[in-house]
């Protein structure tokens, strides 16, 4: 139905008039007072497209229009806000956005993102830059406090870079402190991350990250419902921080007092049955009341990425296929441009059965200097045993539920 798809998501826009009216009219009714984000998306799916809604907006009689909107709209305030300027309004609006590289995508349209269909007032309109995951369907948030202790901060971008390492994409709010952190970690270690905005692109928000939103959008992905040239607003970052829920299949919060926003995400990914984590901090720590709140409501912990990973389900053992984990096809831990990373490739010959240094080296076509470190690495985080003759295994761990 509705989409424009810049090449590589961050070029010329390739724009078709079938897409652009139902682009156009996706952001006409969902500036059309009265209605709102749910109304929307109820008017699109009934309707099958967001151009045939809008006629049949425009043309119900007032209670026919109460009918279908809700008591909230009126024929007069329908009338002005579909009138015949906006459509030209919105034209212009996706004009600016070409103009400027985003992609535009609508929806119900090709490349839009599915998850956002679990959330009952899913953004009619997306505008990115940058460039997609490399899968979709490893994403996780990492959030927290913008007034994040040196604690935190280590934490947060511990855990982007260990997420990144091992192929998931970071998912969270480009705001300072525990957002940021998590960013940089994933970038760091040529991995993926997907910033998800309270304004629109033109503004750089906070300023202090001004060098973190030029490296996503050169490396990672930035993605805003709002247009181009929204400001910051107070009810934006909430908003902002239902995407971020819908997007991964998994909350971490790092660091967060009492009223943090990152437990309103928190809150989302609950509502939409995404696993929440919380990393423990001290019981005296005000900026950690909120994490120990999660925990005591029954969040998973997380001390490490390795944690995240037995929650998510993904990288662990099964009964039935004996030692190795999962990291076989599509699933495999991935480092930057899509190729498998030396440690996945370790993970992934010794899922199959125990081998030595030597045999590794032979069958992976790799320097033994190379496989000892990463050897060593795996051993230390967790994932490989030594055995008897010096051959390693994986980690035989527990099957998630």
């Amino acid at each position: 139905m509705a989409s424009v798809t810049p090449n590589r998501l961050s070029g010329r826009t390739v724009r078709g008039s079938g897409q652009d009216r139902e682009l156009e009219a996706l952001i006409v009714l969902s500036r059309t007072p009265g209605l709102g984000l749910r109304t929307v998306r109820r008017l699109v799916d009934r309707h099958g497209g967001a151009a045939r809604a809008l006629r049949i907006v425009r043309s119900a009689s007032p209670e026919g229009l109460r009918e279908l909107c809700g008591r909230r709209a009126t024929r007069g305030g329908v009338d002005r806000a579909t009138g015949p300027g906006a459509m030209a309004r919105a034209r212009g609006i996706l004009e600016a956005a070409g103009a400027k590289g985003l992609g535009v995508v609508g929806y119900g349209g090709a490349g839009y993102p599915p998850a956002l269909r679990d959330l009952s007032d899913p953004p009619p309109v997306l505008f990115s830059r940058g460039r997609l995951p490399p899968d979709a369907g490893r994403a996780v948030a990492v959030v927290g406090t913008r007034a994040a202790s040196s604690y935190g901060l280590r934490t947060a971008y511990t855990l982007g870079r260990e997420l990144g390492r091992w192929g998931w994409t970071v998912v969270s709010g480009m705001a300072r402190g525990i957002d940021a952190a998590a960013h940089a970690g994933a970038l760091d270690a040529g991995g993926h991350s997907t910033g998800v905005l309270g304004t629109g692109h033109d503004h750089e928000y906070p300023t202090e990250n001004r060098a973190l939103y030029g490296r996503m959008r050169a490396e990672g992905l930035l993605l805003s419902e709002f247009d181009p040239g929204a400001p910051p607003t107070r009810s934006a970052f909430p908003r902002r921080n239902r995407v971020i829920a819908a997007l991964v299949r998994g909350v971490i919060v790092v660091e967060a007092g009492g009223k943090s926003g990152a437990l309103i995400t928190a809150d989302h990914a609950l509502d939409l049955g995404r696993e929440v984590l919380a990393v423990p901090g001290r019981i005296d720590d005000p900026a950690a009341a909120g994490c120990l709140r999660l925990l005591r409501q029954g969040a998973g912990l997380v001390a490490r990425a390795q944690d995240a990973f037995d929650a998510l389900g993904w990288l662990h053992l099964t009964a039935e296929d004996g030692p190795g984990p999962e990291v076989d096809g599509g699933s495999a831990p991935r480092s930057r441009g899509n190729t498998p990373s030396p440690d996945a490739e370790l993970l992934r010959a010794l899922s199959r059965r125990s081998q030595s240094p030597d045999e590794l080296a032979v069958g992976l076509e790799l320097p033994v200097s190379h496989v000892l470190r990463g050897l060593g690495r795996l051993e230390l985080e967790g994932w490989v045993e030594r055995g008897a003759g010096g051959r390693f295994s994986t980690v035989r761990r527990p099957t998630v539920p």
